[in-house]
């Protein structure tokens, strides 16, 4: 195997602003707990341009409507009616698993917080996923 060095593929470039753009579900990993003892799985989503974003998945039945919105998104083949289970350890992590390479739209928007410094910051955070356009759609 050849590899050519190209520090250019090297760089995490963020998003340059608020808007739509299409991604590629890059990897699912596992974060752990959350200070509440539910599950958290990160999907890390690359632009066009090399452009990545991570977005923070929770597993509690108030953040279920992502991983419904995901699958629509990403057009996934899970059919209607599928029933997972998630109380097995590490089950969550796989399904998400299942989407690396999947591709869909995603719309960004800025989100003011406060740092644990107590200081006002402005993230960029996925708000919307949706499905992208297929050549069956035109």
């Amino acid at each position: 195997m050849k590899f050519k060095v190209d520090r250019s593929q090297a760089e995490v470039k963020p998003f340059p602003g608020p808007g739509e753009y299409t991604v590629v579900i890059q990897s699912a990993k596992d974060e752990g707990l959350d200070k509440n003892g539910n599950p958290v799985v990160v999907l890390r989503y690359k632009g066009a341009g090399g452009e990545v974003i991570s977005d923070r998945f929770t597993l509690k039945d108030t953040m279920m409507w992502r991983l419904q919105a995901l699958i629509s998104a990403t057009d996934a083949n899970i059919d209607d009616g599928a029933e997972f289970d998630f109380s097995v350890g590490g089950a969550f992590q796989r399904f998400l698993q299942g989407f690396v390479g999947l591709a869909m739209g995603i719309v960004l928007e800025e989100e003011k917080y406060t740092d644990r410094n107590g200081a006002e910051q402005i993230a960029l955070r996925v708000r919307r996923m949706k499905r992208l356009p297929s050549d069956n759609d035109i």
